[in-house]
């Protein structure tokens, strides 16, 4: 289908960008732990930051790949990773 081809293309270029910047954030938060360079307030809300980044990262590169697939797969993807997200967030379970 054509509407999902451009979607593909969109969910290839920001996972591309996501990947890009959550490996920074990691290999930051690794060097970190050896050098110790970043204060403690912003270490924990960097960790905060790459567990979401993680989440999002896996869920855009997911979609790419499910647009691929068809629609019946682009929905049950859609309805999986809806389900990730909101079972992410600690304080409303």
């Amino acid at each position: 289908m054509l509407v999902f081809r451009k979607f593909e293309k969109l969910f290839d270029l920001l996972g591309e960008i996501a990947a890009f910047l959550t490996i920074a954030l990691i290999a930051t938060l690794f060097l970190n732990v050896k050098y110790s360079f970043i204060p403690a307030d912003t270490l924990s809300i960097l960790e905060t930051i790459r567990e979401y980044a993680i989440l999002g990262t896996l869920i855009i590169v997911g979609l790419e790949f499910s647009c691929k697939k068809g629609l019946i797969v682009f929905a049950l993807y859609g309805a999986l990773a809806a389900v990730a997200i909101i079972y992410s967030f600690p304080a409303l379970f």
